[in-house]
């Protein structure tokens, strides 16, 4: 029990005189910047959901045309946007792979 609370206490030690911590104006910065990037990368997965539940339901390759998208607005012109995006990553990620695979 002696030794947990040595432990314990070392620890605080180490965090009150051996770490710089950043100044409030850096934590602020810091802050917005993993907020931003959050929310990036959440779009991105949420993305990435859209597109593969639909290319598994078949709904990825409905009769729709590209008019219907982009009468049905902003978000039908990215989705055409988002779908073209993320095929060209997946082709260039499976051919990259495929690549170093050969040799």
């Amino acid at each position: 029990m002696a030794g947990i609370v040595t432990y314990v206490k070392e620890s605080f030690d180490e965090l009150k005189n051996n770490v710089s911590w950043p100044t409030w104006a850096e934590a602020q910065n810091l802050t917005v910047i993993v907020a931003v990037f959050s929310i990036i990368f959440s779009l991105v997965i949420w993305g990435l959901d859209i597109y593969f539940s639909e290319l598994i339901t078949g709904d990825l390759f409905k009769s729709a045309t590209y008019k219907e998208y982009f009468e049905s607005g902003f978000f039908g012109v990215l989705r055409i946007v988002w779908f073209v995006i993320l095929t060209g990553v997946i082709f260039y990620g499976l051919s990259s792979f495929l690549n170093k695979n050969k040799n």
